[in-house]
């Protein structure tokens, strides 16, 4: 599933920092991207928190894969002027993005949040940019 996931994520990311990368944010080798993945369990009407990364990226994207389907749905993006939550965060229940980090913070977890979160990261480093993939697989336990 991951592999079918990478080609969207990939493209998705193109898509949101096309901009950003035409006006100076130079990614040294492209071909380097880093990725990590990792599984949580959470407790129906719990709290989870979903980290992405040891420190705060420059720019963010969180998106969720609901099991059994191949979409990706945006979450929560950070293009440097703060978090901006979508819709369909209301979904996955009491989401929030802790702060100076980017991890996510789901309180009254429902079932329905049960699925691959994915935070695609971007740090802009000396040595030019550093792309990261966090997959976070969560199971929410009833």
């Amino acid at each position: 599933m991951v592999h079918r996931l990478l080609g969207l994520a990939d493209f998705s990311l193109t898509v949101f920092l096309l901009p950003l990368l035409l006006h100076g944010l130079e990614i040294v080798d492209p071909g380097q991207v880093i990725y990590r993945e990792s599984r949580t369990n959470g407790v129906v009407d719990k709290g989870v928190i979903l980290e992405c990364g040891p420190t705060l990226p420059d720019i963010y994207i969180w998106s969720f894969t609901k099991p059994g389907t191949e979409t990706i749905r945006a979450v929560v993006y950070n293009f440097g002027k703060g978090p901006k939550l979508q819709q369909l965060a209301k979904d996955l229940g009491d989401l929030n993005v802790i702060s100076n980090s980017a991890s996510l913070s789901i309180v009254k977890l429902p079932l329905a949040a049960e699925g691959l979160y994915t935070c695609q990261a971007l740090y802009d480093t000396t040595d030019g940019a550093k792309l990261y993939y966090y997959y976070v697989y969560l199971r929410v336990l009833g």
